[in-house]
């Protein structure tokens, strides 16, 4: 998030498009405010009904209404497009303060600025023509901004004068020709409103907040179905909802149950399923309160339940049906959800040995848009295959295989899928495959060229040294002369790897189709300076930091290889600490130091340590690598300091856990393969 935002000097700056707590004037561990839900980044993941799904370096990929979002070059939202159709559009400055702003309706508004960054005017266009213009000009009385806005309508040629008053962004009273209103904010212990309204007219109209926070997980809490009458339509009868400790619930989810009259109440804050048996609306008055204490499941934002030869599958609390396909897969049910452009699958294992059931465990297995998934049947000797939820049609299918043993799935003589680590899959274990990609041209191509090669006696462009450099653990010379030791997959640099270059440069860590992605650490021979960070297509790109010896030079968060968020401070460079923490260990980049002596430099996300980071025990064993709040997953490289080993991979929650490679001190493989919670499941 990049967009400027400044609640205290220029409250009526504009935002565009807000996805930020930072834009709604949100502060602390904030979860839930009212009807908005916030992920631990302080991203919006859900609002009036719409649920935002976002990538590792915080931008919306889609939503499930199928609405289109681009960014420009320093990561602002351009443009939103609504799946009916119609988008806004957002132009910014070097500022990165929004100057422009048009709709498909035909309005387009030009926003000016001064030299502290507060909106100074404001021209509106409809359809081509001018249609209002603001000016505004600021002064303060004490710590309250008082803003003056003269504007007046193209259509008439009287001018109209508005006065705002505003302390700690929250509008405390305006002016409005010959009106006068005073408003009594009231915040609560993180600086947040929880009420509004006009002073000294307490009962007229108030606008109460609920705000629930990440550190509220722990609390004594009491949750009651309940109803309330709707103030914007008096015509409307009772309309069920949530209390939480006796206040009015915006984002707890309510849903049909399974069991006739049920309803299902969803707290995603302690990700948690309630229950509550014969619910009638009728037999219910507007003071009703019914305690929720039958818990369905805690800990999982995912929830199958069946009952009497009905279910229903959740997602966050919903059960969004037309939205899904779901299959079963061997004794797995799989259930895709098109939550529209980002497909998300999930699967209820062996749900066929455990139908009885009334709660079973689902799970997410793939955000994977293409969703191919097999099984195989070693008993019988069969598979099963679902794409996209749905079985192929087999009667058309026939396959191929590839020299690894996958097999291509042809439909209607068209090579479709192909099932990947087909040979060595176990039985009825759900794997991925995925989209056809001429997999076997190239093999073909591959073979004829190594042919040309033996009889030739030419030397070939790539060299495989030793192991398996198709699909395995190999270590390969290159076109370019540098030498790769690691893992590959279709004859592809795929997972933990190192490259050492002509000059004597290396990189080790995560590559994708022979590319550096993912974590990784790049050293220049040139100078001693390394790169600790995520990349994207053999460039830097996302959160790292750059070192020289001990010295941090820089951090922060970079795009194609340049630095588009600077997150080191002054006190970092200055070695400043403020209690156990050097530079920013809230939301940014510090170090911090622990009482029992483990230390850690890196990234940090709501006082937790996120995205990527070095972790040094007191032992001196020390991991280098990608973190989720606090826990390490993903790629990294820890270090044993008593037996001098390393292990460079996977990791989930801490544990070996993926591909990895463990090496002796002189450099040696002791053992590589595909490793699951710290043991090598299978050797390479």
């Amino acid at each position: 998030m990049l967009k400027k935002i400044d609640w205290q000097n220029a409250p009526k700056n504009p935002l565009g498009f807000k996805y930020k707590k930072e834009h709604f004037n949100l502060k602390g561990d904030i979860y839930a405010s009212n009807d908005m839900v916030f992920d631990k980044s302080g991203n919006l993941i859900y609002n009036f009904e719409t649920q935002y799904y976002y990538d590792k370096s915080g931008r919306i990929i889609g939503n499930n209404y199928n609405d289109e979002l681009t960014y420009d070059a320093k990561g602002n939202i351009n443009m939103y497009k609504y799946n009916s159709g119609n988008a806004n559009f957002y132009n910014y400055n070097d500022e990165n303060l929004l100057v422009f702003e048009k709709s498909t309706y035909g309005d387009e508004t030009t926003y000016t600025y001064d030299s502290k960054n507060r909106i100074i005017k404001s021209t509106i266009n409809r359809k081509g023509e001018l249609y209002s213009e603001y000016h505004y000009s600021y002064s303060k009385i004490g710590d309250t901004v008082v803003i003056t806005s003269n504007y007046k309508f193209a259509s008439s040629p009287k001018q109209y004068t508005a006065t705002y008053y505003y302390l700690d962004g929250y509008l405390v009273k305006e002016k409005l020709d010959s009106v006068e209103h005073n408003y009594t904010i009231l915040k609560d212990s993180k600086g947040n409103k929880i009420d509004f309204y006009t002073t000294n007219k307490p009962n007229e109209n108030r606008y109460k907040t609920l705000n629930r926070y990440y550190s509220d997980i722990n609390k004594p809490i009491k949750l009651e179905l309940g109803y309330y009458k709707p103030t914007y339509n008096t015509k409307l009868d009772k309309i069920l909802t949530t209390y939480v400790n006796g206040n009015q619930a915006f984002d707890i989810v309510i849903s049909e149950g399974v069991k006739p009259n049920e309803k299902v109440f969803y707290d995603g804050l302690t990700q948690t399923y309630y229950a509550v048996p014969n619910v009638i609306k009728e037999n219910h008055s507007i003071h009703t309160r019914i305690p929720l204490t039958q818990i369905l499941s805690k800990g999982t934002p995912y929830l199958s339940y069946a009952y009497d030869g009905k279910f229903i599958n959740y997602v966050d609390g919903f059960n969004r049906v037309k939205s899904r396909e779901f299959a079963f897969l061997g004794p797995h049910m799989v259930d895709y959800r098109v939550d529209k452009k980002v497909g998300r699958t999930y699967v209820i294992k062996n749900y066929q040995n455990i139908k009885e059931q009334e709660v079973k465990e689902m799970s997410l297995f793939t955000t994977d848009t293409t969703s191919v998934l097999y099984t195989r049947d070693l008993v019988k000797d069969k598979f099963f295959i679902i794409v996209k939820g749905k079985h192929i049609d087999y009667k058309n299918a026939r396959l191929e295989y590839l020299n690894n043993g996958d097999p291509v799935i042809f439909v209607n003589n068209t090579p479709m899928y192909v099932l990947k680590g087909f040979k060595t899959a176990t039985h009825e274990a759900i794997l991925l495959g995925k989209i056809y990609e001429d997999e076997l041209k190239n093999q073909q191509s591959n073979i004829t060229e190594k042919n040309t090669t033996e009889t030739t006696n030419t030397t070939s462009t790539e060299t495989c040294i030793s192991g398996n450099c198709t699909n395995g653990f190999g270590e390969l010379k290159t076109v370019n002369n540098s030498t790769y030791t690691g893992f590959f997959s279709n004859g592809k640099a795929m997972g933990y790897g190192k490259e050492v270059y002509q000059d004597g440069s290396f990189y080790t860590g995560e590559f994708q189709n022979g590319l550096r992605n993912g974590f990784g650490m790049y050293t220049w021979n040139s100078d001693g300076q390394y790169y600790i960070g995520q990349w994207k297509d053999g460039k830097q790109h996302g959160y790292g930091y750059f070192k020289k010896g001990t010295e941090v030079l820089q951090a922060g968060y970079y795009e194609n290889a340049k630095q588009t968020r600077n997150m080191l401070t002054q006190n970092y460079k200055n070695k400043q600490a403020v209690g156990n923490c050097i530079g920013d260990c809230a939301n940014g980049f510090g170090y911090y130091k622990y009482s029992n002596n483990d230390s850690y430099v890196g990234f940090f996300t709501n006082n937790k340590r996120n995205y990527v980071g070095a972790y040094t025990w007191a032992s001196g064993n020390v991991f280098i690598g990608e973190i989720n709040y606090d826990l390490f997953n993903g790629q990294g490289i820890e270090y044993y300091k008593s037996a001098e080993t390393t292990y460079y991979g996977e990791f989930v929650s801490g544990k070996r856990h993926g591909k990895g490679a463990y090496f002796a001190k002189n450099g040696t493989p002791i053992s590589k393969g595909y490793w699951e919670n710290g043991v090598l499941k299978t050797s390479y």
